[in-house]
């Protein structure tokens, strides 16, 4: 009876090992798809860049900035993040914002606006705090004041 429990155990152990990857990769598809696709994150892209823009604690960033270049970027780096099809090629983090002395405040400030526009898009929670934890750690790399 003993080796009957311990070759399912065994068994189950293997099935879980075989699942992990499948199951990281539904995860991943599930918040793209959560997102709606690459059409769903366009949308989120694009009212959040309006909120930016019309934000008086962070517009003066966006002053001389290509803006549909940027929704192109952001909408690529999103979806890659959530799992998507999509690459993003832009540059990096640290040498978009050297320069600008871009503060705490103001970091805080452009993460609301992202929160804000996913809330308005009805991007569920779990897929809004996937990509906020995918995001966070640029912090360090936008904000040089």
């Amino acid at each position: 009876m003993r080796s009957v429990h311990i070759n399912l155990i065994r068994r189950a152990v293997v099935v879980v090992a075989l699942l992990v990857p499948f199951t990281s990769a539904i995860a991943k598809n599930t918040y793209y798809q959560q997102f709606g696709q690459k059409a769903g994150i366009k949308a989120v892209v694009n009212r959040f860049v309006g909120y930016v823009l019309s934000d008086r604690r962070i517009s003066h960033y966006f002053a001389t900035t290509d803006i549909p270049s940027l929704k192109s970027a952001l909408t690529d780096q999103f979806c890659q993040e959530e799992g998507g099809p999509c690459t993003y090629t832009g540059p990096s983090m640290s040498s978009v914002h050297r320069g600008l002395g871009v503060n705490e405040a103001a970091f805080n400030a452009l993460v609301s606006d992202l929160i804000k526009g996913m809330d308005r898009q009805h991007v569920p929670l779990d897929a809004q705090n996937n990509l906020l934890s995918k995001l966070a750690p640029m912090e360090s790399q936008i904000v040089t004041r």
